[in-house]
């Protein structure tokens, strides 16, 4: 009777070391921040701030962020971005700004928050440095998320029942 109850505890506590490592390996991959691009085939001014976003983000080069796209070109794509939103937890950014393109949000994964947002009015160092700053990392210039510079468009999409 000992030795059946010791096997079950040895058994539900190698189970138990299993979930917590899944559940460590699998919160440490998850990034810090979403790099949260707002585009669409028809947006005049995306393949610019498309093209300068790849840089930065090359150079920020870290697995503590993530580019999420938001594209909305047609009904399809626009599915796939609101499942996309909702599996990265940014479904109110989504929803306040789907249909807006151009520019890009980037959010606080653990917070939700918006810290700010970038378009192709910033160079690409300003971008990749404000897109450090908001992770963490070591950057180049002193960066403010406060900064009017990073300021995000008006909300595109007013709730009705509001």
């Amino acid at each position: 009777m000992k030795n059946n109850t010791a096997k079950r505890f040895t058994a539900l506590l190698g189970t138990a070391a299993l979930c917590v490592a899944a559940v460590t390996a699998n919160a440490a991959e998850r990034p810090d921040i979403y790099v949260v691009k707002f585009r669409a085939d028809d947006c005049a001014n995306c393949a610019v701030m498309e093209s300068q976003l790849d840089t930065a983000m090359n150079m920020v080069a870290s697995q503590k962020v993530e580019l999420v796209t938001i594209d909305t070109t047609n009904a399809l794509k626009w599915e796939v971005s609101a499942h996309t939103a909702f599996d990265h937890n940014i479904a109110p950014q989504f929803n306040k700004w789907v249909g807006l393109t151009g520019f890009t949000a980037v959010i606080d994964r653990q917070s939700q928050r918006t810290l700010g947002c970038v378009s192709d009015k910033q160079d690409v160092y300003k971008m990749a440095n404000f897109i450090k700053a908001a992770a963490r990392l070591p950057h180049d210039q002193t960066v403010s998320n406060r900064s009017g510079e990073f300021r995000c468009p008006a909300t595109f999409n007013v709730d009705p029942g509001e």
